[in-house]
């Protein structure tokens, strides 16, 4: 399942917008307040269609309160049309088309009948002996939305998962902004605990391939190992310290971006697992799906913003992503098709062919890079300058390159460009023969 298109009226600030995505990987910028999480909200409302086809699972709505609204003689008016209209792709080769809408402030369902059907078929075949479906396994999509508000469960009680249809636990609470890692640490509290009790080989596979989703996106590539601790009651994690010895420390007492990816990682591995676990150790690797991600920069190093793409890429290759941030160094790692800027529409030239400052400069519109400290220094050389002048005086040559040291040192600390950085050193040592 992927989502091609999607077209937005009157929903929230956005009046008439359309997207349309072309790869695996969607990252959309823009200044605050552009409408970037009103897009994946609206994306959210789309894929929440697919669960009206399912038992004892809840779609996600339009609001009354993300009716787009107006001021008419100092009055707020709703405006209406309120549509989100959606194109995509499901299993592969079949192209869908679907709709919802505010009609009588309800959330229309017709229009999401093309989505709705094909969910409630795959339920009722799910549902029958493999012999009177010709064998065929029934793969269904990881649909999930990460936002601002999603946390590590600490301070909570970590208890053992009921038993219920993998399906219903896979899509519980899938498309909650604030999501927490309540789930699947309650899943892998219970998944460890049978394999100690009846060695399960089905349960070992499971959870190892969530491991090795987790795994890879853990930049430290010195973690090998994780497990769940019954007297701390939470996920711990195993790394070695280069001299043969390993250590243990408790995910919660990560820093908060490495602790955030690690929740959204292991979220989704669990929850393709639970849809598809017919897929063995595959489970992770071949569900596919689409996942919401706003701000997948949140709390990251920035070291780790420049793989955090690919390696969502690596651990999961079916799924689609699409999200939001405001990270140039995440925007740099971006290829063909990949970005979408809410503010600047069709510039979008290929990031990653362009050194930082540019980035930030030319694609993100900030208009200067400078710090403040090379502001600074600039001023500073320029009253040099102004108070010679005013005082009737000459620019020595000492003059000159005590004032042009000061600025070529600020230049080649603020430059990402190596030919020019080299070429200022050159200046700077050529002045002092």
């Amino acid at each position: 399942m992927n989502i091609q298109e999607i077209s937005i009226k009157n929903f929230k600030g956005i009046r008439h917008e359309t997207f349309s995505f072309r790869s695996r990987f969607t990252v959309f910028i823009g200044d605050n307040a552009t409408g970037k999480t009103t897009i994946l909200d609206a994306l959210a409302v789309a894929l929440g269609s697919f669960f009206l086809g399912l038992d004892a699972i809840s779609s996600r709505p339009i609001r009354a309160d993300e009716i787009r609204t107006v001021t008419v003689d100092g009055q707020p008016r709703p405006q209406f049309p309120v549509s989100i209209e959606a194109k995509g792709m499901i299993d592969g080769q079949r192209h869908v088309a679907w709709s919802r809408e505010i009609i009588r402030q309800k959330t229309t369902v017709k229009g999401a009948r093309a989505l709705s059907n094909i969910a409630a078929r795959k339920l009722e075949q799910s549902r029958r002996p493999k012999s009177e479906r010709n064998n065929k396994e029934v793969i269904f999509p990881l649909i999930a939305y990460h936002g601002t508000g999603r946390l590590w469960a600490e301070n909570e009680e970590i208890g053992y998962q009921k038993q219920a249809e993998g399906i219903t636990k896979a899509y519980t609470h899938c498309l909650s902004a604030k999501s927490s890692s309540r789930d699947f640490l309650s899943w892998y509290k219970t998944q460890d605990d049978s394999i100690k009790k009846f060695g399960d080989p089905l349960d070992i596979i499971h959870l190892k391939a969530l491991k090795a989703a987790v795994l890879k996106l853990i930049p430290d590539k010195r973690w090998v190992d994780t497990e769940f601790d019954y007297k701390l009651n939470t996920l711990v994690g195993t790394y070695s310290d280069g001299r043969g010895h390993n250590h243990r420390l408790a995910f919660n007492q990560l820093s908060d971006g490495l602790r955030n990816i690690i929740g959204i990682a292991a979220d989704m591995a669990y929850r393709c697992i639970q849809l598809n676990p017919h897929l063995g150790i595959n489970a992770v690797v071949e569900t596919p799906g689409v996942v919401l991600i706003d701000e997948i920069d949140l709390h990251l190093h920035p070291i780790w913003q420049k793989s955090i793409i690919q390696d969502f890429k690596d651990a999961f290759p079916r799924l689609q992503f699409i999200a939001t941030t405001h990270s140039p160094f995440i925007v740099q790692s971006l290829g063909v098709g990949e970005l979408i800027n809410v503010d600047r529409p069709g510039n979008e030239s290929v990031p990653n062919e362009l050194p930082l400052g540019k980035v930030a400069t030319q694609i993100m519109g900030v208009e200067n890079i400078r710090s403040d400290n090379f502001e600074r220094r600039v001023k500073s050389a320029r009253e040099q300058l102004a108070q010679i002048k005013t005082q009737g005086g000459k620019l020595t040559l000492d003059d000159y390159l005590n004032i042009r040291r000061v600025v070529n040192s600020s230049l080649i600390n603020e430059t990402d460009d190596p030919e020019y950085k080299a070429y200022l050193l050159a200046k700077d040592q050529g002045a002092d023969k």
